[in-house]
């Protein structure tokens, strides 16, 4: 029996409870109907990243000092990309390794590049490349052998093609979606049958983007039907199975431009120039690549026009991540916020009036309402080292954002209102995602459960009879059977890895780029 994680970026039940009702998702019915869960929580901020590494090491981020997919680094005014090699922690399989046991890791967000493991690990999410990592001699997967055979046996992809963007979602892109998550599952099948692993995790990852873009319309049911579809090549065959999400995703209502209110309240000062100017006449990228793609040129405009002038044109929204710290006027800002709400200060902790400020942000953000509801913007603002624990929560941004019910927090600069209806997304990232077991070693209660998604690392290492490290934030769940082995026997603990990954050199711009397009990076 191989114990299988089946991980879906921002699932939530809120989501799927229809579909379920309707019968349109038969064997996630039949995982519920013989299993145990309910709504596993996220740590802040709500992202792919840190959540799937908070899964997968049973940590928060403040023991892993990666707290997003990036940060900013005010001193230096730069924009800082992170990688696998950043986290400062050992993961679920490193442990199952020690144990004795084999693993097999597919497409997890925050695995690249992907290292050896006793088992295999083809790396996935946004943060992903299908082509040689930097220095390494080898490209999206490892050992080498499982790549070769992922490329010849299965013309395997990471990224979907054509890939789906704010500018590119019609029915072309959809459909690559769709595909993709038809490959996922036969990668996992295949590995499953070739490599025999004793612990398979498998992440379902673009699906979400079809949740940002389209929140619960027909693409969205049908990726969940193909979901559901592919799940039936496991229920049937004995396993203990865990599906699982990093997040969940509620319908956006308001879109919180944090940064242009960071600048109309004055903390934030831009430099203004030819961005402002081809904005108020109209001239947006959204526009250029709609013509562009009318006239079949959008390949060509993007080798023959240089990179800096695509970069001046702004999106319609105003001028997004990869340009705003270009156009910030350092000097007189205090504060730069990132997508979903991390704010980065200008001052250091030791200086003078940084915890006036830091008090000052929380008073006036927590006292934001909606004009037309009264209901909050933002729920609750925390201080970065005092919402994480361990030995990086200094490390981490100097302010956290919780956001308001059906709140999504963009970092775009431009807009002339601080506050709308409407946005890039239509889906946004949320703290309430989803968790079950099921299986032989698990009992049947249905879904009124809670847990941290740091609970869920523990819960498998138990389960599979492996001693759960002294370091991890989660607790083994309360949700085996009575009479299996797990339910009859005491949680063993051991001392935790030091994990010693190497650090190489980081090339950014790919994966800019792509988190750009997905609207991660706004």
């Amino acid at each position: 029996m191989t114990t299988l994680t089946i991980g879906l970026d921002g699932a939530n039940w809120d989501l799927i409870g229809d579909w379920l009702d309707e019968g349109r998702l038969p064997n996630l019915q039949r995982l519920i109907d013989d299993g145990v869960g309910g709504v596993s929580e996220s740590c802040l901020p709500p992202l792919t990243v840190p959540n799937w590494k908070c899964y997968a090491t049973g940590k928060n981020p403040g023991k892993l000092d990666v707290f997003r997919f990036d940060r900013i680094d005010t001193k230096n005014r730069d924009h800082v990309f992170h990688d696998a090699t950043d986290f400062k922690s050992a993961e679920l399989w490193d442990y199952l390794n020690e144990a004795g046991m084999t693993a097999g890791v597919i497409n997890k967000p925050s695995t690249y590049p992907p290292k050896e493991i006793d088992g295999f690990v083809v790396a996935g999410g946004p943060d992903a490349s299908e082509t040689e990592y930097r220095s390494l001699e080898r490209g999206f997967a490892t050992p080498d052998d499982v790549e070769r055979f992922l490329r010849e046996e299965l013309d395997y992809r990471v990224h979907p093609s054509p890939m789906i963007s704010p500018t590119e979602k019609g029915e072309s892109e959809v459909q690559g979606v769709l595909d993709l998550i038809d490959l996922r599952f036969e990668a996992a099948e295949r590995l499953l049958d070739r490599e025999n692993p004793d612990y398979l995790h498998l992440t379902i990852f673009y699906s979400m983007a079809l949740q940002h873009y389209f929140w619960d319309e027909e693409p969205v049911r049908r990726a969940w039907e193909r979901i559901d579809e592919n799940l039936g090549r496991f229920v049937d065959e004995g396993h203990d199975i865990l599906v699982m999400s990093d997040h969940g995703t509620w319908h956006v209502d308001t879109v919180f431009y944090i940064n242009t209110w960071l600048e109309q309240q004055g903390y934030l000062t831009t430099t203004g120039g030819v961005d402002d100017a081809l904005q108020s006449l109209g001239v947006t990228r959204e526009r250029a690549l709609s013509v562009a793609k009318r006239f079949g040129m959008v390949e060509t405009l993007s080798r023959v026009v240089p990179e800096r002038v695509q970069q001046v044109v702004p999106w319609k929204e105003g001028v997004k991540h990869e340009r705003i710290l270009s156009i910030i006027d350092w000097d007189e800002t205090q504060a730069v916020a990132s997508n979903q709400g991390p704010i980065y200060l200008t001052k250091d902790p030791e200086d003078p009036g940084y915890e006036a400020l830091r008090d000052e942000l929380i008073e006036e953000l927590e006292a934001l309402r909606h004009p037309t509801t009264g209901e909050p913007i933002v729920k609750a603002v925390h201080r970065g080292e005092e919402y994480y624990e361990g030995p990086y929560a200094e490390n981490a941004p100097d302010l956290l954002l919780d956001q308001g019910q059906n709140v999504h927090t963009s970092d775009a600069v431009g807009p002339d209102d601080w506050l709308s209806d409407s946005g890039v997304w239509v889906g946004g990232n949320m703290p309430d995602g989803i968790f079950l077991f099921s299986g032989p070693s698990f009992r049947s209660a249905g879904l009124d459960e809670r847990a941290e998604i740091t609970d869920l690392m523990p819960t498998l290492l138990h389960a599979m009879g492996s001693p759960v490290p002294t370091d991890v934030d989660g607790d083994v769940l309360d949700v085996f059977d009575a009479d299996s082995s797990p339910g009859g026997r005491p949680v063993e603990t051991r001392q935790p890895i030091i994990d010693n990954r190497e650090e190489d050199e980081v090339d950014d711009r790919e994966v800019e780029e792509r988190l750009a397009d997905l609207g991660y990076l706004e």
